[in-house]
C-alpha cells in the first residue's frame, strides 16, 4: 500500500539525490557551494529531513479529500508554509528549499488525487492533475500581484515583463517536467546514475527561465547560463572523464558571475520525484 510514510521517503530522496549530484554549476553539492555562501551540502541534508514528511502529509490530504479544489488548494498552501517555518528551524533561516516545496507539494497533492483516482502513480497523470489543482488559484495570485505594489522579485519580474516563474509553470502543468526533465531522465545513456542527473540539470537549464538566476544576474545572465549549457551538451553528450572536467571548469565560472540555478535544481528534484512515485506504484518499469 503506498502510505504518506512511503510518499515522505521518497521525497527525501528526491532532494537528496539532487544535492548529491557533482559537480553542479553554480549549485550546492558534494564538493563545494557553488555560488552560496551561507549554505552547504549539510544544510541541505537537514532541510531535506525536515521538509519530507510536509510533503507526504500534502500527498495523504489530497488521497482522502472530498472538498472543492480550491479548498484543498488553500490547505496544501498551508502544510506549506508549515514546511517553510520548519526548514527555517532547521537551517538556522537559510532559504534551501522554498521552491522545491512548492514545486514538490503541488505534486505530492497531484499524486495523492492520482492514486485516490486511478489507483496508480504515473507522471503523465499526476502532472495533469497538479495543473487542475493549481492553475486557477495561481492565476487568480498573479491577478492580484497586477493590481498591487510588487514586493518580492518574482512579484517584479511579474510586474516589468509578464513572465510568471514557476507559478507559470505550475499553471502550464510542469513543461519543463513533461518535455525535458523526464524524457532526460528515462533517456538513459550515461556512464553512471550521477551523470544522468547532471545530464538532465543540463537540459533543464538550457529551456528553464530560472529566477534564481534572473534575480542575480538578469536577462544576459540567464542567457549566458543557457547558451553556456546548450554547448556543453553539444559538446559532450555522454559525460566522460574530460566532459566532467569541463563541468567543473563551468561550475567554477559560474561562482565567479554569482549564478546559481537553483530553479532547475527544484525541477531536477521534481522529476526524481515522480520518478520514484512511478517505481513505486508499478506503473512504468526501471529505465535502461
Amino acid at each position: 500500500m503506498i502510505s504518506a510514510r512511503l510518499v515522505t521517503a521518497l521525497a527525501r530522496s528526491a532532494l537528496l539525490e539532487e544535492v548529491r549530484a557533482t559537480p553542479k554549476p553554480g549549485l550546492v553539492d558534494l564538493l563545494d557551494c557553488g555560488a552560496h555562501r551561507d549554505m552547504d551540502a549539510c544544510t541541505f541534508f537537514r532541510s531535506a529531513e525536515a521538509i519530507a514528511p510536509y510533503l507526504g502529509q500534502m500527498f495523504q490530504t489530497a488521497a482522502g479529500w472530498d472538498g472543492t479544489l480550491p479548498a484543498l488548494f488553500r490547505e496544501i498552501r498551508r502544510t506549506g508554509l508549515a514546511a517553510e517555518t520548519a526548514m527555517f528551524r532547521a537551517t538556522s533561516g537559510v532559504n534551501t528549499h522554498r521552491g522545491a516545496i512548492f514545486t514538490l507539494g503541488l505534486l505530492s497533492a497531484g499524486a495523492g488525487r492520482c492514486l485516490s483516482r486511478t489507483g496508480a502513480l504515473l507522471a503523465d497523470e499526476i502532472l495533469d492533475l497538479s495543473q487542475d489543482l493549481a492553475a486557477q488559484p495561481l492565476r487568480e495570485e498573479l491577478e492580484v500581484i497586477s493590481a498591487k505594489v510588487p514586493v518580492t522579485y518574482g512579484e517584479q519580474l511579474y510586474a516589468a515583463t509578464g513572465r510568471a516563474g514557476i507559478r507559470g509553470e505550475a499553471i502550464a502543468g510542469f513543461p519543463a517536467l513533461r518535455r525535458t526533465a523526464l524524457p532526460a531522465l528515462a533517456a538513459g545513456g550515461q556512464p553512471d546514475r550521477n551523470r544522468q542527473l547532471l545530464r538532465v540539470l543540463l537540459e533543464l537549464m538550457t529551456v528553464v527561465e530560472d529566477t534564481a538566476v534572473l534575480h542575480r544576474a538578469g536577462w544576459e545572465g540567464l542567457d549566458w547560463m543557457r547558451a553556456q549549457a546548450l554547448d556543453f551538451l553539444r559538446a559532450w553528450p555522454v559525460l566522460t572523464d574530460p566532459a566532467m572536467e569541463a563541468l567543473s571548469r563551468l561550475n567554477r565560472e559560474c561562482v565567479a558571475r554569482n549564478l546559481s540555478p537553483g530553479g532547475c535544481a527544484d525541477l531536477l528534484s521534481g522529476a526524481l520525484f515522480l520518478e520514484g512515485m512511478e517505481r513505486l506504484s508499478g506503473g512504468r518499469p526501471d529505465g535502461p
